[in-house]
């Protein structure tokens, strides 16, 4: 196969995205894991993640604006530099926009918690922003990944990273097609579809940067 040679980023830009890329795993998970633990009775397996921000909820503030709103902006961070340190054309650009939109979904539970529950009756007008904001980004997930990992294949030693990236979309299809509120374990499914992005995301980053040292 034809490899097509990416930018060589600066130094500065490579570790920026390993940085974005690791802390917002950090974040992401470290908010996750430290608000379930202090949360009486809450599932990872059942629950939405974003009960742990919901109005009412025992630590609503610190899991949006010190766990949502970070990841929201290192992702958005990653997804504009990152843009600029691969091979360019029109279905990597767009894919990179669907990444700033499920970035988006972050910053928006940050600023529309979803009511109590996650899964009212009668939802407010912040659980449906919030419902709506994380959706889109849901929704393109899958088609990113796979567009990307497609492009990869043409990229200077990145096999192993097209091919995970293969894996991740399918990973984030059948967290998808599997995010129903009435499923018994709707917290999994949503769960895999974040790791799936995050994950690649952060190979992502360091096969950049790989390729910013000049390695092979």
């Amino acid at each position: 196969m034809r490899h097509t040679k990416p930018p060589k980023p600066s130094q500065a830009i490579a570790v920026s995205l390993v940085f974005a890329s690791i802390a917002c795993i950090a974040v992401v998970t470290g908010f996750v894991v430290w608000a379930a633990a202090l949360t009486p009775g809450y599932s990872h397996v059942s629950q939405f993640i974003s009960e742990l921000g919901a109005r009412g909820a025992p630590y609503e503030l610190w899991v949006r604006r010190a766990g949502f709103l970070p990841a929201g902006l290192l992702l958005l961070t990653f997804s504009a530099l990152a843009s600029r340190a691969v091979p360019r054309s029109r279905p990597v650009s767009l894919s990179f926009f669907g990444l700033a939109l499920f970035a988006a979904g972050y910053l928006v539970a940050a600023a529309f918690p979803c009511d109590a529950g996650c899964r009212p009756s009668e939802p407010s007008a912040s659980q449906l922003i919030h419902n709506a904001g994380g959706l889109v980004g849901y929704l393109v997930a899958p088609l990113f990944l796979y567009t990307l990992a497609r492009a990869a294949r043409s990229w200077p030693g990145a096999t192993r990273l097209a091919g995970a990236g293969y894996v991740a979309s399918a990973v984030a299809l059948v967290g998808l097609l599997t995010l129903s509120p009435s499923s018994e374990v709707v917290g999994l499914s949503q769960r895999a579809l974040e790791i799936a992005v995050l994950g690649w995301v952060a190979m992502l980053g360091l096969y950049i940067a790989r390729q910013s040292s000049g390695a092979a």
